[in-house]
């Protein structure tokens, strides 16, 4: 959330002026009350809601230019039919923000 926040402020998928970007977010989870300490997109009436959701939709109000895409599927081989080589080609750059060992390990290979 904190990298989404930040691509935000700094306009990185803007529809600003020239510039042509859209954020691609996925993350399965829920919100949870011991979040809202150290996620600075979430607020108490989140919790409860998809972090990718939530987190975008808060990223869209610091930068209303701000094109976000949010996903509630997990990375890996389950879901090579989203998450296939027509998505993965379309991409500039992929950033991740890992919490699992395994979809770190997908993604590495």
């Amino acid at each position: 959330c904190e990298m989404l926040k930040n691509f935000s402020m700094m306009g990185i998928g803007s529809s600003k002026g020239n510039k042509e970007g859209l954020v691609t977010v996925t993350d399965m989870d829920a919100i949870e009350r011991s979040n809202l300490n150290r996620q600075f997109l979430f607020r108490p009436s989140d919790v409860g809601s998809l972090k990718s959701e939530a987190a975008s939709k808060a990223a869209k109000r610091i930068n209303p230019d701000f094109k976000v895409v949010h996903h509630s599927h997990r990375v890996g081989s389950e879901t090579e039919n989203i998450y296939n080589d027509g998505f993965w080609n379309s991409l500039n750059a992929v950033v991740t923000a890992l919490d699992n060992v395994q979809a770190r390990l997908y993604l590495d290979n």
